[in-house]
């Protein structure tokens, strides 16, 4: 087998419970510390044991955008692996597998590329250790020896893993060294992988990147109730609030969740809450609530397939036009979208100075395959001024003993005060209301207080983020895409160049108030246009048609809870080019 130089794709296969999130995160921090770029893809069904899980780690020298076929290195814990991926590999690929363990005959399988036997579980059972679970980690060593990591690498990674628990540490430092010397005394091919000089980048996942732009951003109060794949927001965040003065809380169910964030953002503190399709379904009661009292809040919809409960653990990108138009009646927010770990942290921070510089709720959109994938992040900077926008610090009451909360300024904000200032009461409920909160049905206060709102949406407009886009020279090809698509349409777009096709690119970070002049200056430039998502009819391109008038849109969608390969982006743009 040649030796592999600037890209190496490693994937592990097992049932839920031996461990394979655990192994895959920590291969995944291993080439991390390598000095490679990595991007990792996790499937796992919605059970708590048992069926088929995977870890795949994509790792290379320059830039590692998305899951890519074929594997070079799979690591079976159970037989279905052998069956489940074959069309993954090619003749230069190595599996490992466990033949005793899982009584494997390996005439039986007709695998491209070479099959090896590493026992797993009986090397972890003659280091000491009687847990099966410790066969992962027999896993990552053996991994490690076949591409030319240093045993002492693995070992310093096992001890920062399990620091504080030294029984741990030492039953796991000896299963990897019989992992390691096992695989070093095999006859195989030198696939070296040489280190690279590391610049600066730490391994985060989506959700995490998330928690950390939040923390950035000035978050203050959090609150979810748990729902895939919102949840590990709530995990990670939970495990650094103290150390961050946060509050956070998770509730009895979504409705719940919503309206506790929004009591906390009517104290005036930054809040944000947390959930899935289904919760964001509970929460639009409440959402309708932040936009008529104008509350800040930032919520975090994380999309998975659907309707209805749908399949959990899977991704999708069909809840943007419930992001858009969730409500009743009308009221102006923000949509945004993050497609990597860079995005997720940067989005987020920015999501909160937007909530309460216009007073109204931001949603997030991210998916499956971005909260619980992990990718590599690289900080631009340390520390952030968290600029406070729309408090009064010496209100005023006038002859009615209330501060005019909603007075209908030119811009459409109105300053804010916080509970207990003096003359700064007024009242916030989820009535139609006059300018101190106060219920009216009149029609002079609603045409006032609809129009308000509305002033700051013109606003909002001017405020757009910078989008991702990347014109080529020459180029005829346009590809638009949104959300956790982006590293897939950049690889696709690599590929497209090598076999000379060149491409225009418009990623879409900021979907809501909608970009129109943007896009349409971009869709000017293209004589072919292609919007890739991950849903069925074709959100996006709906959207974009409805913007701006354009209709000339192919759609190319995908809904069956996996996300797009880039072969599969390149096979469509090629076989239409044929055609044409």
């Amino acid at each position: 087998m040649p030796s592999l130089t600037s890209q190496f794709n490693w994937k592990i296969a097992g049932f839920a419970g031996q461990g394979i999130k655990n192994a895959g995160e920590m291969f995944s921090r291993l080439m991390c510390r390598w000095g490679w770029d990595i991007y990792d893809y996790t499937e796992f069904p919605s059970l708590i044991k048992g069926g088929h899980n995977t870890y795949q780690v994509l790792a290379s020298t320059t830039k590692a955008y998305c899951q890519e076929y074929p594997v070079d290195l799979l690591v079976c814990l159970s037989k279905n692996g052998l069956e489940f991926h074959k069309a993954e590999l090619n003749g230069n690929s190595l599996v490992m597998a466990d033949f005793a363990d899982e009584k494997i005959d390996p005439a039986q399988f007709d695998l491209p590329g070479r099959l090896v036997d590493v026992p797993f579980f009986g090397l972890a059972k003659e280091s000491g250790s009687q847990q099966r679970l410790i066969g992962n980690t027999v896993a990552i060593a053996a991994s490690a020896a076949a591409v030319g990591i240093g045993l002492e690498e693995v070992q310093r990674l096992i001890a920062d893993t399990f620091a504080g628990k030294d029984s741990v540490i030492e039953i796991n430092r000896k299963a990897a060294m019989a992992g390691y010397e096992f695989v070093r005394k095999l006859d195989l091919p030198k696939r070296d992988l040489v280190r690279q000089a590391d610049p600066a980048r730490i391994s985060l996942s989506g959700a995490e990147a998330i928690g950390l732009g939040a923390i950035a951003g000035g978050l203050q109060f959090y609150c979810a109730y748990p729902m895939s794949p919102s949840t590990p927001i709530l995990h990670y965040l939970a495990a650094k609030g103290d150390a961050v003065a946060m509050v956070v809380k998770q509730s009895e169910d979504e409705i719940g969740a919503v309206n506790v964030a929004l009591g906390a953002s009517f104290a005036g503190v930054r809040a944000m809450c947390g959930t899935a399709g289904g919760g964001f379904c509970l929460m639009t009661e409440a959402l309708g609530y932040a936009g008529i009292a104008e509350l800040p809040l930032v919520v975090v919809l994380a999309m998975r397939p659907g309707p209805a409960v749908g399949m959990p653990t899977w991704s999708s990108q069909a809840d943007l036009y419930f992001a858009i138009y969730a409500s009743q009646d009308e009221f102006p927010r923000v949509v945004l979208a993050p497609g990597d770990m860079q995005e997720s942290f940067e989005l987020t921070r920015r999501a909160l100075e937007l909530a309460e510089a216009f007073q109204t709720p931001v949603i997030i959109l991210t998916e499956k395959n971005l909260t619980e994938g992990r990718g590599t992040f690289i900080p631009l900077d340390t520390s952030f001024t968290n600029k406070r926008f729309g408090f009064i610090d010496t209100p005023k009451a006038d002859e009615t003993g209330f501060f005019p909360r909603h007075y209908p300024t030119d811009s459409g904000l109105s300053f804010r005060t916080r509970p207990g200032q003096p003359n700064g009461a007024f009242i916030s409920t989820s009535y139609e209301h006059d300018r101190y909160g106060l219920t009216s049905e009149s029609e002079t206060d609603r045409m006032e207080q609809m129009k308000k709102r509305f002033r700051k949406f013109e606003a909002m407009k001017k405020a757009i983020l910078p989008q991702q886009q990347e014109m080529a020279s020459g180029a005829k090809l346009g590809l638009i895409s949104f959300g956790a698509t982006k590293g897939v349409v950049a690889a696709a777009r690599q590929a497209l160049e090598a076999a000379g096709i060149t491409s225009h690119w418009l990623h879409l970070s900021w979907l809501w108030p909608f970009p129109q002049p943007q896009v349409s200056k971009f869709i000017t430039a293209c004589d072919r246009l292609v919007v890739v998502e991950n849903n069925f009819t074709g959100q996006l391109a709906n959207l974009i048609t409805q913007q701006t008038g354009n209709a000339k849109l192919e759609r190319l969608n995908k809904f069956d809870g996996r996300p797009f390969y880039p072969h599969e982006i390149v096979n469509y743009v090629k076989e239409e080019y044929e055609i044409r």
